[in-house]
């Protein structure tokens, strides 16, 4: 299993940049393990969980600081609901 920023920094790739919104993360989990599952390769599938969870409400993320790194509380929620669902893929 990866460590966990490495994850994260991963997933941060995928999520939109500039916009304020945030991340569904149960919908994202979903999303992601299901197309892991059929086989789509790690960086698409990220990618198209963030499509389909993603939503441009207005407002930033609340930030966390994990291991001294700042994060949006919503990608690592994402990411956490995605070590629930499927820690297979991680």
């Amino acid at each position: 299993m990866k460590p966990f920023i490495m994850s994260i920094a991963t997933l941060l790739v995928a999520v939109p940049a500039a916009t304020a919104g945030e991340i569904l993360p149960n919908l994202y989990a979903r999303e992601y393990c299901e197309l892991r599952e059929i086989g789509v390769a790690e960086d698409e599938a990220m990618a198209a969980a963030v499509e389909e969870a993603y939503i441009d409400n207005g407002k930033e993320s609340v930030k966390v600081t994990v291991d001294g790194k700042e994060y949006g509380a919503d990608v690592v929620r994402a990411y956490r609901a995605v070590e629930r669902r499927c820690p297979e893929y991680l």
